[in-house]
């Protein structure tokens, strides 16, 4: 049903209406909580009537509303009001592409401007594992500022089964990820897309190649009257470069052509990269030859790409005209993508299989994971939240690992080299391999798997008679194989049989060719080479990097700790690590939920039930709830200490913020949700604080052992514990004012909303009890609240009510209070019972509220209440842009 204006959906009033298409009307809104306008895509009647696809359609777009970008469009959320479902999406003022397009061509220029925007957002997309599959001029806005916006990315995916049967209108099906079916719209999509085959982000290449022929043209580069008749154009058909304008260059020519290339294969594989390779173009100086007058001389060019003599010269300084304003018009170098980490929980019942080497491996791209748990192969791509078994591979199969494209997975199983299709089907034998000590998949397609002390062996990844490459003395044994650059050199582990120390094993290359070894690292394993130029190895739980140098065959400096934690035992014989070409790094933490007791996050309401908050169990300690809502921070207990995570409840992900520098504990927001500040050890005991979206340095705030456990509103103090009560102020000098520093234990501070009083727990009458006091004005007076014991008091949003934990069993108390004309407590009333959470510990309180008032996040001892099976607990850690941490770390010399 249209939206008129002043309808709202819960806090969104409807203004006005933008547009319609197969998706659903779209109309501009006002956010009345936030102030801005934003724009609601509603969703059809058909789509929102049917649950499953309505569900498919929700975890999508949770996947894509973590894209942050300049160049894409941004979701806000999925809004739900009666029977009215619309996603909240970034209100993108200006025309779109089309609209601009149907003016007439745009000049070069600024089609390159363009062009170059659209494949920053394709490649931040691609790299996080999401293809458009229906990029064309409609979904592409420009600002009046020139930003360019990518609209809908990977709704398509999302919204399967919803299309209308235009020319212009993507043809969906209900099945579209499968093979057989078309997604996406006619003019825009490859050969392969129109034959109904499964696609990858080159499908989004072969788009941007016919934006930009039609930025430059003003037509399409397939047409027909129907669908039918431009799918076949698509197949068919070459692309007609002669409507190009004469001022094209042929650098410019050259990416569309690439861009275009019906093969995939041939395709251009990277967006990012092509424009790379066209600004090289561009900016290629113009030479004279008698065969071709004026070209860029770098540049090879096809027959029906060399302009006519004629107008060689006025291309040349078309082409230099419109390098120079490109140059001069170009938007700033985006920044780097920050580096972000999140846990992916193993599935219900799973269990890592230990009997082989390794047991997780990451995708070349970055896009997908494989591991091996219950003796089966399993793949969680990221932008899905579920895992999917591989078929063919429930008997016995351990240590996966990846081919170069990411199309097939290699494994071990039932004394055999195997490889499965990444997609499913059949698993291929390779060859017999008895003794499987890791393998690897080369550029060259050929198979490197250690065989322990029978050496290296190669098979090709075709299947083939096995070759030994590389032979080892009598007591000696070889892991974990990679192929270096140049397929020459071979890097591995050597360790010595028997001797169970991994300070004793080495990390070498050999030719194999001439036999000559050279040893790099003495005490280490695991070590893979990667593009930035590092060697990465694991020791003792520990991942290093070195700087090295490929042509001297040398380790440039020490070794650096990036990375603690690690699983890393003599059970599997390796580090439980893999590195992505894309600059992602996977892990297995170094023990099940580490060294401390595993419990489970939940929510218990005022009632006292309970919901699982469906992050991993783990060794939790000190939830808070950030004063937005949107998140808890904890503090994870580890064999080597503790570090501070965050849960963020809107996405569902478990993000690492402090790393491995001696212990992190005690989390404590900012009023304003930005930073958390915690105690830790790492340069000397004091309390720190750092970004909470992980960017920026961490920052010392203060020394000593004391401990932050509250904030004033206005964001001026910290309220500190030691043995006794402080105030750390946060203008100026940092200096602290102790508050109560009494002859008694005064501790777990907390400061009403309104700045005024100040609850805290004191021994001063032998018991522990629950006090408020008047703030700043200390002295003025004292008021029990508690009339047993009781402590650890949580002030409610309003000022009007304080929680504490009291006897005789665990249990949560209520009690009302007033402050006006003076203060005053009630009776202490019983919310609900708290037997079998943990409370508190080291005198850290263990529970937090939430900022509606209205329910608590607490530690549930043991398993999780979803998974039931304790060994769950063990999942993986994804560090994306792992790469710029580890080039920031460990600088080439």
């Amino acid at each position: 049903m249209p939206l008129s204006s002043g309808t709202r959906l819960d806090f969104y009033e409807v203004t006005g209406k933008l547009g319609e298409g197969a998706m659903g009307e779209v109309y501009r809104a006002r956010d009345t909580t936030l102030d801005r306008d934003v724009a609601l895509k509603v969703l059809p009647e058909a789509f929102t009537a049917d649950p499953e696809r309505l569900a498919r359609f929700q975890r999508e777009a949770k996947v894509l509303a973590s894209l942050n970008h300049p160049n894409i469009g941004g979701i806000h959320g999925l809004q739900t009001s009666g029977d009215t479902r619309a996603l909240v999406l970034e209100l993108i003022e200006g025309p779109t592409l089309a609209e601009r397009i149907a003016e007439g061509p745009v000049p070069v220029d600024q089609a390159v401007a363009i062009v170059r925007q659209i494949a920053d957002a394709l490649s931040a997309a691609h790299d996080a594992g999401i293809v458009h599959r229906d990029l064309k001029p409609a979904n592409i806005k420009v600002r009046a500022d020139g930003t360019v916006k990518v609209l809908d990315f990977g709704l398509a995916k999302a919204a399967e089964g919803v299309g209308g049967e235009t020319a212009d209108a993507p043809t969906m099906t209900a099945m579209s990820s499968q093979a057989g079916a078309i997604i996406g719209t006619a003019a825009y999509m490859p050969p392969e897309q129109a034959r109904g085959q499964v696609v990858d982000k080159r499908a989004d290449i072969w788009a941007l190649g016919c934006v930009c022929y039609e930025l430059l043209t003003g037509r399409r580069a397939f047409e027909g009257g129907t669908i039918s008749d431009t799918l076949a154009s698509v197949l068919a058909r070459e692309v007609d470069l002669t409507h190009l304008p004469d001022s094209v260059p042929p650098a410019l020519q050259k990416f569309i052509g690439r861009c275009l290339e019906k093969d995939a294969t041939r395709r251009l594989r990277d967006a990012a990269e092509g424009v790379l390779q066209l600004d090289e173009g561009l900016a290629q100086p113009v030479v004279e030859t008698a065969e071709a007058p004026a070209v860029a001389a770098a540049v090879p060019l096809r027959p029906w790409q060399r302009p006519l003599p004629a107008l060689a010269t006025a291309v040349a300084l078309t082409a230099l005209t419109g390098l120079a304003v490109w140059t001069m018009t170009r938007p700033e170098p985006l920044p780097t993508a920050p580096v972000a980490r999140f846990a992916v929980p193993l599935g219900a019942d799973q269990s890592f299989t230990r009997t082989g080497r390794h047991v997780v491996a990451i995708s070349p791209d970055g896009s997908a994971i494989v591991y091996v748990a219950n003796s089966q192969l399993f793949v969680r791509r990221l932008d899905q939240l579920q895992a999917t078994a591989i078929p063919g591979t429930q008997s016995d199969s351990r240590s996966p690992f990846i081919s170069p494209d990411g199309e097939w997975i290699g494994f071990f199983a039932d004394g055999q080299l195997k490889k499965v299709a990444m997609s499913g089907g059949a698993p291929v034998t390779l060859c017999d391999a008895q003794n499987p000590w890791g393998a690897s998949w080369g550029a060259d397609d050929m198979i490197l798997f250690g065989q322990g002390p029978e050496g290296i062996w190669r098979v090709p990844g075709t299947s083939g008679t096995p070759e030994v490459v590389i032979t080892v003395e009598d007591g000696e044994q070889a892991h974990g194989p990679q192929m270096l650059p140049g397929n020459e050199w071979v890097l591995f582990t050597l360790s010595v049989a028997g001797s169970g120390a991994w300070d004793d094993a080495q990390v070498v290359m050999q030719s194999v060719v001439t036999g000559e070894r050279v040893v790099l690292i003495e005490g280490g394993r695991d070590a893979r080479y990667v593009e930035t130029e590092h060697l990465v190895y694991a020791l003792n739980g520990v991942l290093f990097a070195l700087a090295f140098d490929l042509d001297a065959r040398a380790v440039l400096g020490g070794p650096v700790p990036l990375l603690e934690g690690v699983q890393d035992t003599n059970a599997t014989g390796a580090a439980q690590f893999s590195v992505a070409r894309n600059g992602s790094l996977v892990y297995v933490p170094g023990s099940a939920g580490g060294g401390g007791n595993v419990s489970s996050l939940v929510w218990l309401n005022r009632s006292g039930d309970a919901e699982a908050i469906p992050a991993p169990p783990r060794a939790y300690s000190t939830p808070r709830v950030s004063p937005d809502g949107t998140r808890v921070a904890v503090a994870i207990t580890t064999g080597d200490g503790s570090d501070v995570w965050i849960w963020n409840l809107e996405r569902e992900t478990l993000t690492q913020l402090t790393f491995g520098e001696g212990s992190n504990s005690v989390p404590l927001w900012t009023p304003d949700s930005t930073r958390i500040v915690f105690h830790s050890h790492r340069d000397g005991p004091g309390m720190y604080w750092k970004a909470a979206d992980g960017t920026g340095q961490v920052e010392r705030l203060s020394q000593g052992e004391a401990l932050p456990y509250a904030w004033s509103a206005d964001g001026r103090l910290i309220f500190e514990q030691e043995q006794d009560i402080g105030a750390l102020t946060m203008e100026g000098e940092r200096t602290v004012e102790m508050l109560l520093d009494g002859d008694f234990q005064e501790s777990a501070p907390a400061l009403s909303p309104d700045g005024r009083w100040l609850a805290y727990m004191s021994n001063e009458t032998g018991d522990t009890l629950t006090y408020v006091q008047p703030y700043p004005n200390i002295d003025d007076g004292q008021w029990r609240v508690s009339p047993v014991a009781g402590g650890y008091p949580v002030w409610s949003p309003d000022g009007r009510e304080l929680f504490y934990l009291g006897p005789p069993t665990p249990n949560l108390m209520s009690v009302r209070v007033e402050t006006e004309p003076t203060f005053s407590a009630r009776t202490p009333e019983l919310l609900f019972g708290l037997s079998g959470y943990t409370l508190f510990q080291n005198s850290w309180r263990q529970f937090d509220g939430a900022p509606g008032g209205d329910r608590f996040v607490l530690l549930e001892p043991g398993v999780s209440r979803q998974t039931g099976d304790r060994d769950a607990l063990i999942g993986m850690v994804v560090v994306e842009n792992w790469f710029e941490e580890l080039k920031e770390r460990v600088p080439i010399p």
